[in-house]
């Protein structure tokens, strides 16, 4: 459906890792690829179960880009005191839990794809697989919305539930805390059972987290790695910057204290 172009609204550009992005008005307009009629049926489906918590699908303007509402309010760099706070992460959980029971009952109409395929094993639900700081919108110091359903497929929850909590928590080693802004490493149990109560994780999907965190945490890098190695330019140059090192780093870390989470998630 071509966007109905009625606006003279100048184009601001905005970040992004793969798409290219503007705002252009109350719309934003990002590049689109193969994966983009999927993410448009997630989107539209998110849209008639009154899931707020994510943009709507307008159209494809005359530059081929996708249109979709913008949703104001703050996008944070990354995980800094000021921005997860106690009451974020616990918020983040709720809206994560939202989004996948609105996403439950929603299957991929045939003929598209996902990105990067699927795993369909039973108890799989149509995961964000890129959510952090940077693809949520803040409003008011809470999380709102989250953006870029790009990398969308399904898995299983716990997945989103992973990465959400490597990226807010921040699940990371002493030195990796630092860069998200932290004088001092927070407490990572304590918080990390904040976020999982506010998803309302299971007791038992408690009891495995810590190695699934660290299997999360290895696809990032080993990911990188594989992108980097077909050209992608973005991926070459976080190759270079030793981005999949600095990851590994945060599994370590996990893989040296899995216990130690384990017990803050079960509060033994």
């Amino acid at each position: 459906m071509e966007y109905d172009e009625s606006s003279s609204s100048p184009e601001e550009p905005l970040p992004g890792t793969f798409s290219t992005l503007s705002k252009v008005g109350n719309t934003v307009r990002r590049s689109t690829g193969p994966w983009t009629p999927a993410v448009h049926a997630l989107l539209r489906h998110l849209e008639r179960v009154g899931f707020n918590g994510a943009p709507r699908v307008l159209g494809v303007d005359a530059q081929g880009r996708e249109v979709l509402t913008y949703i104001p309010g703050h996008v944070p760099r990354g995980a800094s005191p000021d921005v997860a706070t106690d009451r974020a992460l616990f918020e983040v959980g709720c809206l994560l839990r939202r989004y996948h029971e609105a996403v439950s009952e929603f299957s991929l109409p045939p003929g598209i794809e996902w990105y990067g395929g699927a795993d369909l094993d039973a108890g799989s639900v149509v995961c964000h697989n890129d959510l952090a700081p940077r693809n949520t919108v803040f409003r008011e110091r809470s999380p709102v919305a989250f953006v870029d359903f790009d990398l969308a497929s399904p898995a299983l929850p716990a997945w989103d539930v992973a990465n959400l909590a490597w990226q807010f928590v921040p699940i990371a080693d002493d030195e990796g805390c630092v860069r998200h802004g932290w004088t001092s490493p927070p407490d990572r149990p304590g918080r990390l059972r904040l976020l999982s109560d506010g998803y309302g994780l299971s007791d038992q999907e408690r009891i495995g987290f810590p190695e699934l965190l660290a299997r999360r945490i290895e696809a990032t890098a080993s990911g990188i790695e594989a992108l980097a190695a077909e050209g992608v330019p973005a991926h070459r140059r976080w190759v270079e910057e030793r981005v999949p090192a600095l990851v590994r780093a945060d599994r370590d870390w996990v893989e040296g204290h899995r216990e130690v989470l384990r017990e803050g998630l079960l509060r033994l």
